[in-house]
């Protein structure tokens, strides 16, 4: 496995490698405005050929603002070519379902499955479609349709999986009433042949949490839960054998807590508590064992005596077996009261990297920050990247990149996104992280990735930045617009002082000890 590439690359609606031969600084942006649809990502895959399929739903819209069920695209993007979108296929679908998209495990092309409902008896099927590497058709003669249950049935976001026996396991709902619904779970075998089906939970709050599998031997699945309650201080997690037979792990969502203040006559006693904040922005990954990652937001808070919270997000590693909390690093970019920030994608390559993205409130809203980590959770770097346009969550959960030999490159997401500001141009974007962070100060575009950040800006008298641990600055210059040097920083570096310095814009020039020099604007208020 090649395990450093001496590029990043983030990738917007295409994956273009020739670019990346001859422009290796360059990070290619491609936007696709929604004209007249609202768009939803289902999933999304790479094939072993190099190329990317991303499946979007469509809702036309009705004139109100309003969204109404029209049928899914399937695009399929070029990873050897500038051309973004190389082949396209368009399905009439009305029924909403969720549909899976993986590998033939026999390496005979790809599968595409979904749930649907048939109004003559009552019934719901899943469909199981083979398309090959060359292009998204697929001969609907050909399809596997698999009877599940009767009545009308959904499922949730990526509640399907291709297990390590080949078998196609899913998950689905049967509603009781307008509020619950009751859990079943099916494995599948992909020439249509109904194995086993079974009973997962009873009479639950219907949530979208992914089902995956955690270990291979012995098989067992996982999936977890968020509870309403943001006072709740479990994450329940169900561990799921091959017969499906659930138990479920609680891991305490409380990172630490200290006692800052103890008042016996009162009984006044004032804790600070760092904790999880787990909602549908959660996620969790196995990372080997009976090991996962859980990323979520985080909160630093004194509770209501102090009035004070400190937000970032966090990734901590619990033991499922044991419900130990092993370690965790917390990410907070923005200290300042109240402010947040979410996950928006968690990765492990079969290295042993791990892979975060991030966004916070605070900064501008159309940065992310992207981490390299180690298994054991230590930063090897960061990276802050300005898009030029707002990534919303969720974004599809992240995919590996490989190249035609089969190793591993890096990482891909794609999700929604707004130009501008405007929820108008709502979109969807694709763009893909390669392994090694080195990159130059080169933008194409509205792409500025860094590796630091500095805020606030507009600044007062400080400004302050943030360096990835592999980086060491040396020197932070400052120039007004006419281009004159008016202020030299070599120490100190993680604060820029800008006291005494007339109201405007400067550039601001970060020289680093390799040589590299980032220019960025600022503004003294």
């Amino acid at each position: 496995m090649k395990k450093n590439l001496l590029l990043f690359a983030l990738v917007l609606m295409a994956s273009a490698l020739q670019a990346q031969t001859l422009y290796r600084d360059l990070y290619w942006l491609k936007y696709h405005d929604k004209t007249d649809f609202f768009y939803e990502i289902y999933n999304s895959m790479q094939q072993r050929d190099g190329d990317h399929i991303i499946d979007v739903y469509l809702y036309e819209d009705d004139g109100n603002g309003d969204g109404v069920p029209f049928g899914r695209t399937c695009y399929k993007i070029s990873s050897t070519t500038q051309e973004a979108i190389v082949d396209s296929l368009f399905v009439a679908d009305t029924s909403q379902h969720f549909t899976f998209l993986a590998r033939h495990p026999q390496g005979e092309g790809n599968i595409r499955a979904a749930f649907e409902y048939h109004n003559d008896c009552d019934s719901s099927f899943v469909r199981i479609s083979h398309f090959t590497d060359d292009n998204l058709l697929a001969n609907p003669e050909e399809d596997i349709v698999v009877p599940v249950c009767e009545g009308v049935t959904w499922e949730g976001r990526y509640s399907s999986l291709i297990d390590s026996r080949g078998d196609l396991v899913m998950t689905y709902f049967k509603p009781r009433d307008q509020m619950f619904s009751d859990q079943y779970i099916v494995r599948i075998g992909l020439d249509g042949t109904l194995k086993h089906q079974a009973l997962l939970i009873e009479n639950q709050m219907p949530d979208v949490n992914p089902l995956r599998e955690l270990k291979d031997s012995p098989l067992q699945y996982y999936q977890w839960h968020y509870l309403s309650s943001l006072y709740d201080n479990n994450l329940p997690v169900d561990m799921i054998d091959s017969t499906f037979n659930k138990n479920t792990v609680t891991l305490n969502r409380i990172l630490n807590s200290e006692l800052i203040l103890a008042d016996t006559i009162g009984n006044l006693y004032v804790y600070v508590y760092d904790y999880l904040t787990i909602n549908n922005n959660t996620e969790v990954i196995p990372v080997g064992g009976d090991d996962v990652l859980v990323a979520a937001e985080y909160t630093h808070d004194t509770n209501f005596y102090a009035m004070t919270q400190d937000c970032g997000v966090a990734v901590a590693k619990y033991d499922l077996h044991t419900a130990q909390l092993k370690s965790y690093v917390v990410f907070n970019d923005n200290h300042g009261y109240y402010s947040s920030g979410y996950p928006m994608g968690l990765k492990m390559m079969d290295d042993g990297t791990v892979y975060f993205i991030y966004k916070e409130y605070g900064f501008p809203e159309e940065s992310v920050v992207i981490v390299k980590m180690d298994i054991n959770l230590n930063v090897e770097w960061k990276r802050f990247c300005k898009t030029g346009i707002s990534m919303l969550p969720p974004l599809e959960s992240p995919n590996v990149f490989e190249n035609a030999a089969g190793d591993e490159k890096g990482v891909t997401w794609c999700g929604y996104a707004i130009m501008d500001g405007n929820y108008d141009k709502l979109g969807w974007v694709y763009f893909m992280l390669y392994h090694d962070g080195t990159v130059g100060g080169v933008t194409d575009g509205d792409i500025i990735v860094r590796p630091y950040a500095y805020y606030p800006n507009p600044a007062k008298d400080e400004l302050h930045l943030q360096f990835s641990p592999d980086v060491t600055p040396t020197q932070i210059e400052l120039y007004d617009l006419q281009g004159r040097l008016v202020r030299t920083q070599r120490n100190g570096l993680e604060t820029l002082e800008m006291n005494g310095l007339p109201s405007g814009t400067y550039t601001m020039r970060v020289t680093l000890k390799d040589g590299k020099v980032f220019s960025d604007k600022v503004i003294r208020e």
